[in-house]
């Protein structure tokens, strides 16, 4: 084996351990040398762009999901390759593009219905339709679609998924007008925020979306302690 495969494999190694212990700038200065030196896999790709995201290097971040995209269909993954569409048009989304984020996910549910098998990915492109009906202000179907997505996250065990679905819900019960209800569905996700059971993406997001929330709402005081939660698991 040569000097330059063991180094690219050696960093390929390291980038996943620091990968796992949020060690997000060397992860990703490790993934991109290996990645430089043979291009990675999707699941390392994922991770790559877990990093480049972490450090707020958003070019990166959907380069690497969009890399991943489509290893994973030429892999034959049809699921995981939908996944990336929700990642790819969430960013998207945030960033005030939504005609590129709509297109991401329409192609996500196209692979996903052409797949036609029961699989935790569903439940994300849920989330997908869930932003467009709040958009439009349906909060009765963003409801009815964040339920259906806690449900396939239950099933599949998908902590991540069924946070994001709570959060969503009671999101859309505050709109709905049942503040106690959809303060207290808010507070309940934020549980597996805070007890640090969910992915460091899924985190932050959740961090975010309940404090812009509760403004809106007025619940200051809720807003406050969820920012100095927030401000403490930034340190």
């Amino acid at each position: 084996m040569s000097v330059e495969s063991t180094s690219a494999e050696g960093a390929l190694e390291q980038g996943r351990v620091s990968c796992a212990r949020g060690a997000w700038p060397k992860a990703f200065e490790l993934l991109q040398r290996a990645d430089d030196a043979a291009p990675l896999d999707p699941g390392d790709l994922e991770l790559l762009a877990r990093a480049a995201y972490m450090l707020g290097r958003d070019d990166d971040y959907v380069r690497a999901l969009e890399r991943a995209h489509y290893g994973h269909l030429d892999a034959g993954n049809a699921p995981r390759a939908a996944r990336c569409t929700w990642w790819i048009g969430l960013n998207l989304l945030m960033l005030g593009e939504r005609a590129p984020a709509l297109g991401w996910w329409a192609r996500g549910d196209r692979l996903l219905d052409r797949e036609q098998s029961d699989c935790v990915d569903r439940g994300y492109l849920l989330l997908a339709h869930m932003l467009q009906c709040f958009a439009e202000s349906d909060f009765q179907r963003a409801h009815d679609a964040a339920a259906e997505a806690i449900e396939i996250g239950e099933r599949f065990a998908d902590r991540d998924l069924v946070a994001m679905g709570v959060m969503d819900q009671g999101h859309a019960l505050l709109e709905l007008g049942r503040t106690q209800d959809g303060l207290r569905l808010m507070d309940e996700s934020m549980v597996a925020v805070t007890s640090g059971e969910l992915s460091p993406i899924v985190a932050g997001i959740l961090y975010c979306n309940t404090i812009s929330v509760c403004r809106d709402a007025h619940e200051l005081r809720r807003a406050r302690e969820w920012t100095t939660a927030l401000t403490a698991w930034c340190e």
